[in-house]
């Protein structure tokens, strides 16, 4: 009886054994599953967080900075097309009275003008100029002030010398050209008719500039500056040369910028006939600043001068037709002839041949004669056009 109840016993703690080992399963197991779904549930998390966790977790220099906007105030200037700043180009068809170069516009000034320099300073610059393109002889190196400049005024004496000894020399060039032509020989050239003009002009400037020679010399480099038409062309210095065709052509372009207005009136009146009688002007001293002819003195006298140069200006258009618009013509001859026309627009970087068609525009419209006009007449016409910038 003591065995069996010893037995019961026995078997129940072995019973009491194996049901606490399984529930230490069941709660293993459990706490298993949990960690599967824990892990379940982290990998189904969206892709943009896994993106961004994936992100947050580079090293600084692997995530590249924003860049911040710049605001541009006020911004870029947008340069207008050359089509359409660029003036379009008249034709050079002598039909039309469209000029075939742009209208002349005087360039701004500066609010600091440059300083000029004066008459002394302008006098030995061309002194200095003559030397080194060997007209004027250098002084000696060791020379003081005295020397040197008793060098330089005995230097300028002989330059005037050999200009006088020149024109005597044209004297007898243009008493040759002229027998040949009396005695049947050859035509007189466009060469040979503006050396006979030039020689005129120098023998009627003789005789004053010999007694300024004589009297005082020294005033010569301030007659070039500020009188220059009473020099001959055999006694004005390079440098000089160019200061006067300067500062002619610069005189030629403030009368067309400033009186644009009144040369389009007469353009209006006289558009129907296509001519400008000389006698009708009533202010021809405009015209003559355009074409640099001088506009001092009386009424008469001014219009004799304007009626004389295109009278020459005529001749000479005549002859550079015969010899094809000038073709041979220089591009400072191109320079003269414009301006003698009245046509001084062109800048330094023109080429001959855009020089040469402005040349040829002239004489093509100056050829077209209108009832009732003359050589005279029409080109002052010519000269409205230019001035009024159609």
């Amino acid at each position: 009886m003591l065995r069996v109840i010893q037995r019961r016993q026995l078997h129940l703690a072995l019973s009491g054994q194996r049901l606490a080992s399984g529930r230490l399963q069941l709660s293993h197991y459990a706490r298993v599953g949990l960690k599967v779904s824990a892990r379940s549930a982290s990998t189904s998390t969206s892709p943009s967080n896994d993106k961004s966790s994936h992100t947050s977790n580079l090293p600084p220099s692997a995530v590249s900075p924003r860049k911040h906007r710049v605001e541009l105030k006020p911004g870029p200037l947008k340069r207008p097309s050359p089509s359409s700043t660029t003036p379009r180009l008249h034709s050079t068809s002598p039909k039309q009275t469209q000029l075939s170069f742009p209208a002349f516009r005087p360039s701004p000034t500066s609010s600091t003008p440059d300083s000029v320099p004066s008459a002394i300073e302008l006098a030995k610059q061309d002194i200095a100029d003559a030397t080194a393109q060997g007209v004027l002889r250098p002084a000696p190196h060791d020379a003081g002030t005295i020397k040197r400049f008793t060098h330089q005024a005995f230097e300028l004496l002989k330059f005037y010398f050999r200009g006088l000894k020149a024109i005597n020399t044209h004297r007898n060039q243009a008493a040759a050209i002229r027998s040949r032509i009396a005695t049947g020989g050859a035509a007189l050239s466009r060469a040979e008719s503006r050396f006979i003009r030039t020689f005129q002009q120098d023998a009627l400037k003789l005789i004053p500039f010999v007694i300024i020679v004589v009297v005082m010399e020294e005033l010569i480099p301030f007659i070039a500056l500020y009188v220059p038409r009473m020099l001959p062309s055999t006694c004005v210095l390079p440098g000089q040369r160019d200061r006067i065709s300067a500062k002619a052509r610069s005189n030629q372009q403030l009368v067309l910028a400033g009186n644009w207005k009144s040369f389009d009136v007469l353009r209006k009146e006289s558009e129907s006939s296509g001519f400008i009688p000389t006698l009708s002007l009533k202010n021809p001293g405009t015209l003559c600043g355009v074409i640099g002819v001088p506009a001092w003195g009386p009424l008469q006298l001014v219009q004799w001068r304007l009626q004389r140069h295109l009278q020459n200006v005529a001749s000479d258009d005549k002859m550079l037709k015969q010899e094809v618009y000038g073709r041979d013509l220089t591009l400072p001859e191109l320079k003269e002839a414009l301006q003698e026309r009245g046509m001084p627009m062109f800048s330094e970087t023109n080429s001959a041949d855009e020089l040469r068609a402005q040349l040829k525009w002239w004489i093509d419209m100056t050829e077209i004669m209108p009832e009732g006009a003359d050589a005279v007449s029409r080109r002052l016409f010519v000269l409205s056009i230019i001035g009024s910038h159609k």
